[in-house]
């Protein structure tokens, strides 16, 4: 099958992000499934990655028009497009040639009202309301049963798909010790305020008044929006293998997002033995019961209590770890594969 790929970021983007991530995952098993896969996004100059056919775009907000006229123009050479929404998508299903999957990981009312100052805050919303009324009726795929939920209950009524984010699981043998003293984890980019890194270290600063040896990594990029208390370690830009091994001396992650579409970095933490305590919000909660995580209302004073109360008994850390990591073998990058093959095959006989 020959997929034509409409996205905002592609996997060389200086700013990809998880939904970049999961992707280039997804399109690199396609083609070595033997489908044929070309990507319009901002980035780069033109390339093969991962045998991907990478077509660069213009920054936005001059992308969209251009991926519109490029599907117009070049569309029929495709079986099908995909179209991938990050708070816009590219109104595909309006006037391409060929069936449109669209790809959608989440709703992004909270992410304006965290992100984004007045106008846009009250503005958003129904402008993201208003260019989702384009895809009510076609295939989608989301990647959480809580952005499915929510899809359908602002109207979405064509066939839909759950294609969850993989994790590569390590050998046992291969993970670190756990750190001698208390020590926690945050991960996820530092500007982004919707991963809410102020109540991150809120929470930790009530840990630290029961539980003194505490120490929080908070582990990402950028500069954070808010002075670290004391016991906080800022690591910036590390590279995967070094994040892993940090998720994995670890003894708790700690995860604050307004919302996610499915929390990735819960899954990280399960497949290097790191239990996780978080937010009881869409996607993030999903992701956080999946894996056995401690579950707590979205507020700082919870979420301290709930750490400083595991803290105290590091076997039962141990033992959630264990559990963590033996659920998140479920979720591979293959078995999301063959739900986006299932969700691209029934597009594909919608042809006539």
């Amino acid at each position: 099958m020959r997929i034509l790929m409409l996205s905002w970021r592609g996997p060389r983007h200086p700013r990809a992000g998880g939904a970049e991530h999961y992707t280039h995952r997804v399109l690199s098993i396609l083609t070595r499934r033997g489908h044929e896969v070309t990507w319009f996004c901002e980035g780069p100059g033109a390339e093969m990655c991962d045998g991907i056919r990478i077509v660069p775009g213009p920054p936005i907000p001059a992308l969209y028009p251009a991926g519109a006229l490029f599907l117009a123009r070049h569309g029929r050479a495709f079986d099908l497009a995909v179209d991938q929404i990050n708070v816009a998508g590219f109104l595909a299903p309006l006037y391409s040639p060929v069936p449109v999957v669209a790809l959608i990981h989440q709703l992004a009312a909270e992410v304006w009202r965290a992100e984004t100052a007045p106008p846009w805050r009250s503005l958003g919303p129904p402008l993201e309301a208003a260019g989702l009324a384009a895809y009510r009726r076609v295939p989608f795929v989301t990647v959480s049963q809580s952005t499915l939920a929510d899809l359908r209950g602002a109207g979405w009524r064509g066939p839909g798909f759950v294609a969850y984010n993989g994790v590569e699981l390590p050998a046992a043998a291969a993970l670190p010790a756990k750190e001698p003293v208390p020590t926690l984890a945050f991960l996820g980019r530092w500007q982004a305020r919707a991963k809410r890194i102020e109540h991150a270290f809120a929470a930790f600063a009530r840990v630290r008044a029961a539980v003194p040896d505490a120490c929080l990594w908070a582990i990402g990029r950028g500069r954070p929006p808010v002075q670290a208390p004391p016991g906080v370690t800022l690591v910036h830009d590390v590279s995967d293998r070094e994040r892993d091994a940090l998720l994995a001396r670890a003894w708790l992650l700690l995860a604050t997002s307004v919302r996610e579409g499915w929390g990735r970095m819960v899954l990280e933490a399960a497949a290097v033995g790191t239990p996780a305590a978080v937010y009881d919000v869409p996607g993030l909660g999903e992701a956080g019961r999946a894996v056995g995580a401690t579950i707590v209302a979205p507020d700082p004073a919870a979420l301290g209590a709930a750490v400083a109360h595991l803290l105290v008994t590091p076997q039962r850390l141990v033992a959630m770890g264990a559990e963590a990591r033996q659920r998140v073998a479920a979720f591979t990058w293959e078995a999301s594969a063959g739900v986006w093959e299932q969700a691209l095959a029934l597009a594909a006989r919608g042809r006539g």
